[in-house]
């Protein structure tokens, strides 16, 4: 397919958002807890937040008879070591947000040369900028994720969706365990179990730099969601000895999180005591909790390449819902970018 790529601008956003309506309309209907689901945010607003961040590198192809038949926006990330997302991601990067891109559809499937043009170009200008390591947000759709596979983007995120309903059957009990509610006089237990779980992602296979600086951050961030009644966190203990703890948090609705939903943003489970059921009765003393407040749905993230996580959250019922994807680039490279 030949295709015309240029920079895409605020003129063009009903167009590219139509793209972008029709496929979350259709890729929701094959998600869990998605199909017939109302308030998800339009096309329109979300493209709009994109383009309106800054430095946002923005493209658009049309096909030869001009309709449009992609687009792709990524927006510069910088991090400071202090700064908690940088456990996550690289201080220097892109990302492809929710609303960042989208193609046309049809019976030949997603259109990959067009998403190889346009990432081609985008690519080029975050290189020149010394921005080697790129990030796409997109729900789970497997057909538009092998795309990007194919463009040489590999998995690097889950994010899983789970019914939370009325007590059920509930885990076995665990030897000697005990389980409380978290306060704010809990912060540094909470702080210092969360900074172990970040530890965690520096060993194998996740290898991920885990800097100090955003690991004392995150010793204290939870001081407001442990004085939170939106919130829940719980300590599980055995003979005195502190062996795990959870932490949720409201989740904001997105185009793959309903409303009603409660992140699980913390969990960890100390290396002695793994393997004994610990982390499944932590997470079923907080979902009896968010069912009695109010909550419907629970959403988590995880590793792709964690021996550990990768494993355990689908199996617990978190479903995927949408991916992170990331291509890591040699630094050595640094291109001009043409415009």
């Amino acid at each position: 397919m030949t295709v015309a790529i240029a920079p895409l601008t605020t003129e063009h956003v009903p167009e590219a958002a139509a793209l972008l309506d029709r496929w979350y309309a259709r890729t929701r209907k094959a998600l869990p807890h998605q199909p017939g689901r109302t308030g998800a945010p339009p096309g329109e607003e979300l493209l709009g937040k994109v383009l309106a961040g800054p430095g946002v590198e923005a493209v658009l192809a049309r096909g030869g008879d001009g309709t449009v038949t992609g687009y792709l926006a990524a927006t510069p990330l910088d991090l400071g070591d202090d700064d908690r997302a940088v456990l996550r991601a690289h201080p220097r990067s892109a990302l492809v947000s929710y609303g960042g891109h989208a193609l046309r559809g049809g019976r030949d499937g997603v259109g990959e040369d067009v998403l190889r043009g346009l990432y081609a170009a985008v690519a080029a200008r975050l290189v020149a900028e010394r921005r080697h390591v790129h990030y796409v947000d997109l729900p789970a759709d497997e057909a538009v994720a092998s795309a990007w596979f194919r463009t040489g983007f590999g998995l690097e995120r889950v994010r899983g969706l789970m019914a939370v309903r009325p007590r059920g059957r509930q885990p076995r009990g665990v030897d000697a365990l005990s389980v409380r509610r978290a306060g704010p006089g809990d912060l540094d237990r909470i702080g210092r179990m969360a900074v172990e779980a970040a530890r965690a992602d520096r060993g194998t296979a996740v290898f991920r730099p885990q800097p100090d600086g955003a690991l004392a951050t995150l010793r204290t961030h939870y001081a407001d969601t442990l004085a939170d009644a939106r919130c829940g966190a719980w300590v599980a203990a055995r003979r005195g000895e502190e062996v795990g703890m959870v932490v949720l948090t409201p989740a904001a609705p997105g185009p793959v999180v309903p409303d009603g939903c409660v992140e699980l943003v913390e969990a960890y489970v100390t290396q002695a005591a793994r393997g004994e059921g610990i982390s499944r009765v932590l997470l079923a003393t907080a979902l009896a909790w968010a069912y009695d407040s109010g909550y419907r749905y629970i959403t988590a993230s995880w590793p792709a390449g964690s021996p550990v996580s990768a494993g355990h959250w689908p199996a617990v019922g978190f479903r995927p819902v949408a991916y992170r994807l990331q291509r890591v680039l040699d630094p050595r490279m640094c291109v001009t970018p043409q415009r």
